[in-house]
């Protein structure tokens, strides 16, 4: 048996989630902006330093938050979703809590819900359209689907190296109140710079990854070079988004115009400071050997910093703003 749902496809963005999310509100008829999904639903402010022993900026940081939290978030965009997610145990097979997702994901399709979920033909976020039972596996639309097809099975869904289930489906469309949602995006800003958004692990988050970043360039760390350049891209086109999101903000509420614009304009701010570390750092190539020129990386150690710098302005701004709208 097979069930698809036609005409489902991504939107343009560094952060995957946000671009599944985005193709499936517009297939749902309730289209918002990149800007405006990453600034409500907070992947505009997300930062992990995604760490393993003595190497640092993994390329599993950009991916690597709340997942939990995202159930409300994503409700800011005009649906209630619901999810299931769980970390799979590394000592025990994983058969029956995998087919109790597929059968999850399948009740979903069945009712023509498409669903956001992770690790299909990579370690990124994609939408599924449908699923093959006859052939065992989902159809799914991600960034490598025009290269190998839609098609992924279910026996090697999720990949070992990750080892966890992440789907998300939207239920119905709900109303909310406007100055409850953006507070609940402001606030979710603030978290993501306080590092609140993702495990207790031990890894940076937030703003002081930021600077534990420039603390390993201006050390001895291990910076790994596809990992640096891929985080560099992502969080760039996020902050881009997230100021674009302060922007319109400031028009639309007079009364936090001041901090919001001072926020925005901070937001800017550290884009510029992290410009010229993408042209250093390349994606994918990540620069070949200027990871390790000395030289190079004292320079993107005094950028980080200043892009750090700029997140605290934004975020003293933000907190400004979300006190006068509380108030």
């Amino acid at each position: 048996m097979k069930h698809e749902i036609p005409g489902l496809r991504l939107g343009e963005n560094w952060t995957s989630a946000a671009g599944a999310l985005e193709g499936i509100l517009a297939y749902l008829g309730q289209p918002l902006p990149r800007h405006a999904l990453m600034g409500l639903t907070g992947h505009a402010w997300h930062t992990c330093l995604a760490t393993r022993g003595q190497v640092s900026v993994l390329p599993s940081g950009p991916a690597d938050l709340d997942w939990r939290a995202m159930v409300e978030r994503y409700a800011r965009t005009g649906y209630r979703w619901e999810r299931f997610g769980l970390e799979l145990p590394a000592d025990s097979p994983w058969d029956d809590l995998r087919s109790a997702a597929v059968e999850w994901g399948i009740s979903h399709l069945d009712a023509g819900r498409p669903l956001l979920g992770w690790d299909f033909h990579l370690h990124e976020h994609g939408i599924v359209a449908g699923y093959d039972r006859t052939r065992g596996g989902f159809l799914v639309e991600d960034i490598l689907t025009a290269e190998l097809g839609p098609f992924v099975l279910w026996d090697v869904w999720p990949t070992a190296a990750t080892g966890r289930i992440e789907l998300f489906a939207p239920v119905e469309a709900v109303e909310s109140d406007p100055l409850e949602t953006i507070a609940g995006a402001l606030q979710t800003a603030l978290d993501c710079f306080e590092g609140k958004d993702g495990a207790d692990d031990s890894q940076p988050r937030g703003t002081a990854a930021i600077e534990a970043w420039a603390d390993a360039f201006d050390g001895d760390t291990e910076v790994d070079r596809a990992g640096n350049a891929y985080t560099l891209v992502v969080l760039q086109a996020a902050r881009m988004d997230g100021s674009a999101f302060l922007a319109d903000l400031a028009e639309s509420i007079p009364d936090l115009a001041a901090p919001l614009a001072a926020a925005r304009d901070a937001s800017r701010e550290q884009v510029k400071a992290v410009a010229p570390l993408i042209t250093l750092f390349p994606f994918p190539s990540g620069g070949h050997g200027n990871v390790n020129n000395p030289g190079l990386r004292r320079a993107a150690a005094m950028a980080l910093r200043r892009a750090a710098k700029h997140e605290r302005e934004a975020a003293a701004s933000i907190r400004e703003a979300l006190a006068l709208l509380e108030g």
